[in-house]
């Protein structure tokens, strides 16, 4: 008997969902959207966008989840509070239950690690209101799908970068960048290569045999943001960015810049690649900008 895919449902359209949504052209797909997303160029199988406020009392026309479908929950949380009343009336709207659910978190939620090396053993203690709704929302998508029996694989993510997600308004601008030791240290996965992992979680969990609890996903190389700031200069052509004290720089950013400059850890993101049997295409900065046009243009 063939055994057909599982429709796929992507709550929140943004780079992430148009890359996988790209990468599966033949896929039947629900994406949800505050604006009601289109299907990408060349797509093939069955496409449903629906507009959503999630921020609203959601409802959903009837029958436009369907059961067994596997999502893939990429919406942010909301910019205020210590909950995600997003993924709370995500839950209620929905009738039909998943046949898997694949969240898209944070490694934030680990808060500040002094540097230290950080694995899915530690602690979750997020130092900020933003991580602290992150950590809401997988503890809502745990207490729900244990209760709904359904498989869930919680993907602690750190920051998202490809030759079209690189700081080049920041560098052109001369923002200056931590100077020496003070520099906390940066954490990236390429988005194609999260693409990858979000693939090959929905491959295994239709043919039943779902990865399942809480993964880092990183590259595995982290590096002090101001080297990392200066390999891209260097790529592009640009000046190297200024160096300034850590206090000077956090008294001038914005709040969601301070949380990122207050913290600093090394993510381990090895047991995913062990789950998954799999490494990343792009294992650092190096790899990226080798793919990426050598001009600032």
């Amino acid at each position: 008997m063939t055994r057909h895919p599982s429709p796929i449902v992507l709550i929140g359209y943004g780079d992430i969902a148009r890359r996988l949504a790209q990468r599966l052209p033949e896929r039947d797909i629900v994406a949800i959207a505050r604006q009601q997303p289109e299907a990408p160029p060349g797509h093939r199988g069955h496409w449903t966008g629906v507009a959503a406020d999630l921020d609203a009392d959601a409802s959903l026309p009837d029958d436009v989840i369907p059961a067994g479908a596997i999502w893939v929950y990429l919406a942010p949380p909301p910019r205020q509070g210590v909950s995600d009343t997003r993924v709370t009336r995500w839950l209620e709207a929905v009738h039909e239950p998943p046949g898997a659910v694949v969240y898209i978190g944070t490694t934030g939620v680990y808060g500040d690690q002094q540097g230290a090396w950080v694995d899915e053993h530690i602690p979750a203690r997020p130092g900020h209101d933003r991580g602290r709704r992150r950590l809401d929302a997988e503890r809502q998508f745990t207490d729900w799908c244990a209760a709904q029996d359904v498989p869930l694989t919680c993907l602690r993510v750190t920051g998202i970068y490809a030759c079209d997600r690189l700081p080049l308004e920041r560098l052109r601008a001369g923002t200056p960048v931590p100077t020496g030791l003070e520099a906390p240290w940066s954490n990236r996965i390429h988005a194609d290569d999260l693409v990858d992992i979000l693939r090959q979680l929905v491959a295994r969990a239709e043919a039943g045999n779902p990865v399942t609890g809480v993964f880092n996903v990183s590259d595995n190389h982290p590096a002090p943001v101001s080297r990392i700031y200066r390999r891209i200069a260097a790529h592009f052509r640009l000046p190297p960015p200024p160096e300034a004290p850590l206090e000077t720089i956090l008294a001038q950013s914005s709040p969601m810049a301070r949380e990122f400059l207050s913290e600093s850890r090394r993510i381990d993101a090895s047991a995913i690649q062990r789950a998954l049997d799999w490494q990343p295409r792009y294992p650092d900065i190096d790899a990226t900008l080798a793919n990426c046009e050598s001009t600032a243009d």
